[in-house]
């Protein structure tokens, strides 16, 4: 049965999170119905107590609708304890405690919106929802306002749940890190801590009725709702590619060489390889280079059987501290890093990219695939069609992998990138048979490109293979 809990009732849970040091920002990241907001507006609770006027708050989600709830959370328990005395300010979302301290909700969207903050100090800053965010780039921006006077603690709070277009970067930075143990994010070079409650902590909800309901609200992507019952990123897989990836069919581990071009090899087997190409400046650029199976075995003396697909390699400009931002290289500097790819593997540097970069700029270069041919990478248009046809072609060699008879799609553990963001994509909600286009798709894009495009291809190479 659920109990209501009062703003001098925590959970075990929660009174534990309330001794981790003010001094460690910290990354709530369990499942949902964990008491996660209660644990905010109590520890925002107690730094406004500590330092009256000198306390600022500030709780960012990526839209005003989303912190309604949250706001009618603070309300209830802000009234509770301070009655009339606490001031509300209904148009700016801000609280004002009797002692002077504010607690401010506000909404952060985009980059243009950042400028409200700028010239502004808070004390404490919490991002909630942050999975919402494709991106760590607004996050970590934030900072930059988080700054208090002398003796008057400053700290950064994450709130996360499995999934979203965000998920990727969160677990790189925090979700799988050692619970309760303080580890500095090398991103920002900040001390954090990661703690995890699920709906089991919660006494105060009835907890039996809170799984099935959840459960029933992802009744078609049931990986999801396990991940938000249990609080555990590695469970989810991806809502997109659960049902059809397994690292134990579908990675391999890398291929030590290519044959090189000749023609003395006593056994032929015409392997095709190629290039998949999916372009970004500001996003980044992501190549991979496939192998195609004439249905015999590779250097490792492992048979794919024909039509088999083999992402070999992987040359990507994906900052390291983003997934979803590239390192802004020129196109020059681009076909440079991939004919060096080439030239490693002992491949002539073609392939297939995305449609859109065939298209006139208008400048004297002519179109993006001009440059990269006057660089000495020769691209072909995908002929991608239907985004959705792509990626159920992808899906269904990602499913195929492992059998003996039918084609399937084989990523080599030397695809970093892939491995890191591809697992964990999300669906559109607004459509459920798409990728989310704003989450970290650029390897997706890159293999699905490769997995559609091969046979449009106006040049491929065949090498002699012997084994």
């Amino acid at each position: 049965m659920a109990v209501e809990q009062r703003p001098d009732q925590l959970s075990q849970w929660q009174q534990q999170a309330m001794t981790v040091p003010e001094s460690l920002d910290l990354f709530l990241g369990g499942g949902r119905g964990g008491g996660k907001s209660f644990l905010l507006a109590a520890l925002f609770l107690r730094h406004c107590e500590q330092h009256a006027s000198n306390a600022r708050c500030l709780v960012v989600r990526k839209s005003f609708p989303g912190l309604q709830d949250l706001e009618a959370e603070f309300l209830a328990y802000y009234r509770s304890i301070y009655g009339s005395a606490l001031r509300f300010d209904s148009q700016k979302h801000r609280f004002t405690l009797p002692n002077g301290a504010t607690i401010q909700l506000d909404q952060l969207e985009r980059e243009t919106e950042f400028g409200k903050y700028q010239g502004k100090s808070f004390s404490h800053i919490a991002v909630d929802e942050a999975g919402q965010y494709n991106s760590p780039a607004l996050v970590d921006r934030l900072r930059s306002s988080l700054r208090a006077p002398v003796g008057v603690p400053v700290r950064f709070v994450i709130v996360a749940n499995p999934g979203g277009v965000g998920h990727a970067w969160l677990v790189k930075r925090y979700a799988l890190q050692a619970p309760w143990q303080p580890f500095t994010d090398p991103a920002t070079g900040f001390d954090f801590v990661t703690i995890a409650s699920t709906y089991r902590d919660n006494n105060f909800i009835d907890r039996d009725r809170y799984a099935k309901n959840l459960m029933a609200s992802c009744a078609t992507d049931p990986e999801l709702g396990r991940a938000w019952l249990e609080g555990d990123w590695s469970v989810l897989r991806g809502a997109y590619f659960a049902s059809v990836l397994d690292e134990r069919r579908n990675m391999i581990e890398p291929w030590p060489h290519l044959p090189k071009l000749g023609t003395r090899w006593q056994t032929v087997d015409k392997w095709r390889f190629y290039l998949a190409h999916d372009f970004g400046v500001a996003a980044p650029s992501v190549t991979y280079l496939f192998a195609e199976s004439p249905g015999a075995k590779c250097p490792h003396g492992i048979y794919y059987p024909r039509g088999s697909m083999v992402m070999v390699d992987e040359e990507t400009t994906t900052s390291p501290d983003d997934l979803n931002a590239g390192i802004g290289l020129t196109v020059p500097d681009q076909a440079a890093r991939i004919t060096d790819m080439c030239k490693r593997w002992g491949i002539p540097a073609t392939g297939v990219a995305d449609d859109a970069i065939f298209n006139r700029t208008g400048g004297q270069a002519g179109s993006i695939s001009d440059e990269f041919s006057k660089a000495g990478v020769t691209f072909s248009p995908a002929k991608k069609g239907s985004r959705i046809a792509g990626w159920q072609t992808m899906r269904r060699l990602l499913a195929d992998a492992g059998k003996p008879d039918v084609p399937g799609l084989y990523v080599s553990r030397n695809c970093r990138i892939w491995w890191e963001t591809v697992p964990s994509l999300p669906r559109d909600p607004r459509n459920p048979e798409d990728v989310d286009s704003t989450s970290a798709d650029h390897a997706a894009d890159a293999s699905r490109y490769g997995c559609t495009g091969a046979t449009q291809m106006a040049v491929t190479t065949t090498l002699r293979m012997n084994y």
